[in-house]
Order: structure tokens, then sequence, then C-alpha cells
């Protein structure tokens, strides 16, 4: 089980805040889920120097999120798009010897007049992408991705559930999105105890994605703690905050040290 960070926080403050962070904290043993950021110039010169201070770290990736929709018709401009930057990450993938990808099925809202067919076109690319991700040696990790009160959720909790019990992928569980969305997480985790490999970790009110600390909102992250070393112990633990937070890195470096006192001793 390994404790990772994600780079979204820092959307806003910068990767080179992470930069100061990783050479300030040489002796915390924690990995990075990388936020990937293509349209903007500044992330692109960032990654590059920070790929010297990743050579031991764990390292995921996240898929491609800002414009990108991946339940629109193959040959779309909007497919066309998703598929470049794709190919940007899996560039990525592959020069920092990166393994998982976590995939949404969808970022656009949803209604009853574009469920079935959002659906239909997210698992057909999802299929398209399992093999060309396959040639770059990465698996895709499917999440729970969607929130009620964003109207952009496509699966609800059984859906969700049965769609990953049917595809071949594994399953990265944000339980935040589980919380908002009202989930029962106990069932959501011993449903797909043997298909999660890692979660998402952050804390809301139980109606907004606000990805605030995990202790900072009204899900119960004992009861998280306690589900997570009974069903799935091997499973990877990412931090994924708000950017705010992005400016507070004493207050990140304090939530991994508890996880590491609470997961690893």
């Amino acid at each position: 089980m390994n404790i990772l960070l994600s780079t979204n926080t820092f959307i806003d403050s910068g990767l080179k805040t992470l930069k100061e962070l990783l050479e300030r904290e040489t002796e915390l043993d924690f990995g990075l889920e990388i936020f990937p950021n293509w349209e903007n110039e500044a992330f692109k010169e960032d990654i590059e120097a920070l790929k010297p201070l990743l050579k031991e770290r764990h390292l995921t990736v996240h898929g491609p999120y800002f414009s990108v929709e991946h339940s629109t018709p193959k040959g779309s401009e909007s497919y066309e798009y998703s598929m470049k930057q794709i190919d940007k990450t899996l560039e990525l993938c592959r020069a920092l010897n990166i393994h998982h990808l976590v995939f949404h099925h969808n970022n656009k809202e949803i209604n009853e007049a574009n469920k079935e067919l959002s659906t239909e076109e997210s698992t057909k690319n999802l299929h398209e992408l399992n093999e060309i991700c396959k040639e770059a040696d990465v698996e895709i990790l499917v999440e729970n991705a969607g929130v009620k009160s964003k109207n952009n959720m496509l699966f609800d909790e059984e859906e969700f559930i049965a769609m990953a019990k049917i595809e071949p992928n594994d399953v990265l569980i944000d339980i935040g999105h589980v919380h908002a969305n009202g989930w029962d997480m106990e069932n959501v985790i011993t449903s797909l105890s043997d298909k999660i490999t890692h979660f998402h970790l952050h804390n809301n009110d139980g109606l907004h994605d606000d990805h605030n600390r995990i202790h900072d909102g009204s899900l119960d992250f004992d009861k998280f703690i306690k589900l997570h070393q009974t069903h799935t112990p091997d499973a990877d633990l990412v931090l994924e905050y708000n950017y705010e937070i992005g400016y507070e890195t004493d207050k990140i470096i304090e939530d991994i040290k508890y996880l590491e006192d609470k997961f690893k001793n």
C-alpha cells in the first residue's frame, strides 16, 4: 500500500510549490498522482523541472481532464481533442515509467436525454483506450466520477458496481464522490473489493465536491479506515485536494503523516 498526493491541488499554486515541498521533505515517503494540464505552458515547464525529484517515488497519472470528454462519438471534434490529450499523457507515462492512468467515463452534464448514448460512447472509448494503453504498458483504472450537485453523474451506485464487475479494468474509488452522492461506502467497497486498487481521499459536506482535507467534512474517515484495512488493505491511497490547499503544504504534510501512522504502523 502506497500513499500518494495528487498534483491536482497545485493547479493554482503551481508545481514549483510542489517542487519546494519535495526538496524540503526528503525523508517523507509519498508518491504522486500527476494531474496533467497540457494547455498550461507553465505545467509543461514545471513537470520537466520536477522529473529529477520523481525517480524514486511511486507514480500514477490521472487522465487528462480539462476540456476532455470521453462520452462523445468517435470522429467528433471533442473525441479527437480528448485522444490527443491522451497521447500526450502516455508520452509522460513512458518518460516517467508510470503504469496506471485514471479514467472518467464523462465530465459533461448528464440528463435523461443523453445518458444512454453517453454510456454507450464512453464504454466504446474505454475499450479503445484499453488497447491503446496496453501498448504503453499502462493500465486504466476506472473512477466513480461525477456528483449529483454538478449534474454530471453518469452511473448511480448500483449501475457503477454492475459496470465495474463487467469491465476488465481495476477500479479507483473516490470516497469524496461516494459521500457527496449519498452512496453506501461499505456496499461499494465490499462489492468491488477484488477490483479496487486505489482510492482518492478527500472530504465534503455530503453534497458538494469540495475536495477538503480528510477530516474537514461529514464523511466518517475512521469508518473508511476500517473498511480499507478489512477489505482492501493493499489499495493505494491518493490525497486529492482542492486548489486552495496547494498553498498550505504544511497541512498536506500533516495529513500524509497521519495516513502513515494509521495505515503503515
